[in-house]
């Protein structure tokens, strides 16, 4: 056992050296692993999982903090041996994590699937941006009959997430190309254990690689739900990318026969728009505003308080190790992929408009 231990301590560097080897936006990834392999292990996952109803990774996860502190408390005087159980573990979790969802970082992009430019003009921008308005403003009257009234989410966790599930079909019927090849047959979408300490890292949502369910921060206010559960279904369906999975759960929620899920699409569209618009043309962002629904900004206001009560050194903390994180994994812009989505988003209304 000491033996495999100190093998598969010394095989982590090498295994770090072949994964940063393989090259991003490889073909050989996308046909092979993303649109064979992982479709096959990823709903062997969930079929494991999903029936039951607490996260079976967020179990995990527990489970192994807690015996890395057992070892690091009662094994600090057998420096070897702590040596070898940490590296043997690395070596196991990172090996598992690149075979079971981590190689989704090197398949090719939606940006170069469907031959987007990255780039767009401001007056593109605001075209697009008046257009989500005109289309948002009718939305939120049509559900909600005030423009004054803040929206709300009439539907409970369980109710969002099968609504959620019904978008992966009209999803592959956008994509005529099928870029997304996953049926998704059995979801594990949950609420996490971990809701309070991911809302104070700034997350609300995250999968978890060797379990593949999509565990949910169920203390964000409840018309993010609706987009966060669609952006995690989107990497279960093997999309790494941040920007990609915001693009596709935009997609997903625009394409829905619900009417409150196409209003979460916009909302997100809109808001993205909106910040981009405000970093170029303070005046005109100012006067785009003015034109939307008052209940709508309500919203957006209510959504910032709730996140900068916990604004904080955690969440810079663990924001600047995801922002590294992401970048070992081929995401030159880090944390900033996140808001990127908004050039696909935009080239990619433009060339159904064309």
């Amino acid at each position: 056992m000491k033996k495999l231990k100190f093998l598969l301590t010394i095989g982590l560097v090498p295994l770090l050296i072949l994964a940063n080897y393989v090259n991003p936006e490889n073909i050989f990834i996308d046909k092979y692993y993303s649109n064979y392999f992982y479709l096959i292990s990823s709903e062997k996952l969930r079929f494991l999982t999903g029936w039951i109803n607490f996260p079976i990774g967020d179990l995990l996860y527990l489970s192994i903090i807690i015996t890395l502190l057992y070892f690091i408390i009662f094994k600090i005087k057998k420096p070897k041996i702590l040596i070898l159980n940490i590296g043997a573990s690395a070596f196991l979790f990172i090996f598992l994590f690149y075979i079971l969802w981590g190689l989704n970082y090197k398949r090719i992009t939606l940006k170069n699937h469907l031959d987007i430019d990255g780039k767009f003009e401001k007056k593109e921008l605001i075209k697009f941006t008046e257009k989500i308005i005109n289309d948002i403003n009718k939305k939120h009257l049509n559900l909600f009959f005030i423009d004054t009234i803040t929206p709300r989410n009439k539907y409970d966790f369980k109710q969002s997430v099968n609504l959620s599930e019904k978008n992966v079909k009209k999803l592959k019927k956008v994509f005529k190309n099928r870029i997304i090849k996953s049926d998704y047959k059995r979801k594990s979408v949950k609420k996490s254990l971990f809701s309070l300490p991911l809302t104070y890292m700034g997350f609300s949502g995250y999968i978890n690689p060797f379990t593949n369910e999509a565990n949910i921060n169920y203390r964000i206010p409840s018309t993010s739900l609706m987009f966060v559960i669609n952006h995690e279904i989107a990497h279960q369906l093997g999309i790494a990318s941040e920007k990609d999975a915001n693009f596709i759960s935009y997609l997903m929620l625009i394409n829905s026969d619900n009417e409150y899920l196409e209003f979460c699409g916009l909302s997100y569209a809109l808001r993205l728009c909106l910040n981009e618009i405000s970093k170029i043309d303070k005046e005109k962002y100012q006067n785009l505003v003015k034109k939307i629904n008052k209940g709508i900004i309500r919203d957006y206001v209510k959504i910032n308080k709730f996140w900068k009560k916990y604004d904080g050194r955690i969440e810079k903390v663990s924001k600047k190790t995801y922002d590294m994180y992401l970048k070992q994994n081929n995401i030159e812009t880090g944390l900033e992929n996140y808001n990127e989505s908004i050039s696909l988003i935009l080239n990619y209304n433009n060339k159904l408009d064309e």
